[in-house]
């Protein structure tokens, strides 16, 4: 017991020695980290679990799932002119069908046939995914057809052996022109004005010629002035120059014709005489110059003519 004892001090007195004897720098250096404890004895190592959802089943075949996807109809107003054609195309996209059929419904709910389309059925491969198509029909329209509201009517055929229906409208219309009646008075004009001869001496006769005439247009169209067009449908588009719809300045007869004169250095017009116009619109007078200054020829109009005028200056020698 004693000895047991005597070993236990001598124990102290070794640690003692060595603590004495330690450098005095020892407490500064780093702590290690704990190192990492491994598995003991018993435990398993397991990976973290990461779902996969990519990863395909390769033990369940694809599932059809039958639809029609879009019925397009371009254009959707149909505009028919005499003479002429417009066209109408549909076209359909659709999923999983073995054929789709594409039909025109009239006005009157009556129906053509004939536009069948066979895709096949789905291959039987377990991988298979889903069978797009795509079909179109055209139809051709002119001025027989009748105008109103048309239907698309598309019926398919499902890989499951089952009908789908879907319909689009469309408008067919028929550019229909009517010439319109005249909203207000025909515009005139004098045409040719002429004061002969010029210049003249004092005293002589001058001739005053010209004739009057008035606007017109295929269809009753007119000028209603010298650039502006009366009638409101269709404008210059249809009245013009350049279209044969055309038919220039018609003679204007039987209208009575005032003659006037403003010698110069005058601010008044002073009236000479009337003279009326012949069958073919011309007219024509003779008056006596006194004096330089502009003639003028008016005509007044009346509630279904415009008024116009026209003037000519003329040197009168002494």
């Amino acid at each position: 017991m004693v000895k047991r004892a005597a070993t236990t001090l001598v124990a102290v007195a070794m640690g003692a020695t060595a603590l004495a004897t330690a450098p005095a720098y020892a407490d500064t250096v780093a702590p290690t980290p704990s190192p990492t404890p491994s598995p003991t004895a018993g435990d398993t190592f397991r990976k973290p679990h990461k779902p996969d959802f990519h990863k395909p089943d390769f033990h369940k075949p694809y599932k059809a799932d039958p639809r029609i996807i879009s019925v397009d109809v371009d254009p959707n107003v149909v505009v028919v002119s005499k003479g002429r054609s417009a066209r109408v195309t549909a076209r359909v996209t659709t999923k999983d069908v073995q054929s789709v059929d594409i039909d025109l419904w009239g006005p009157q709910g009556h129906g053509d046939h004939g536009g069948d389309h066979w895709f096949g059925k789905q291959k039987s491969g377990h991988n298979d995914g889903p069978k797009f198509d795509s079909a179109s029909r055209s139809w051709s329209f002119d001025w027989s057809d009748r105008a109103g509201t048309y239907k698309v009517h598309v019926e398919a055929i499902g890989l499951d052996g089952k009908k789908y229906t879907t319909d689009r409208s469309f408008t067919v219309k028929r550019n229909e022109w009517h010439a319109p009646r005249p909203t207000g008075p025909k515009a005139t004009r004098i045409a040719g004005f002429d004061a002969t001869p010029e210049p003249v001496r004092k005293g002589r006769s001058l001739t005053l010629k010209g004739s009057l005439q008035v606007a017109q247009c295929w269809g009753d169209w007119y000028y209603d002035g010298w650039n502006d067009f009366s009638g409101r449908h269709g404008g210059d588009r249809f009245c013009s120059d350049s279209h044969n719809y055309w038919n220039n300045w018609h003679w204007l007869g039987s209208q009575n014709v005032k003659v006037y004169f403003q010698s110069s250095g005058s601010h008044k017009w002073q009236y000479v005489s009337t003279v009326k116009t012949a069958g073919d619109g011309d007219f024509a007078t003779k008056v006596r110059a006194f004096r330089s200054g502009t003639w003028a020829v008016r005509f007044d109009g009346n509630r279904g003519l415009k008024g116009s005028q026209a003037t000519d200056y003329v040197k009168v020698w002494h």
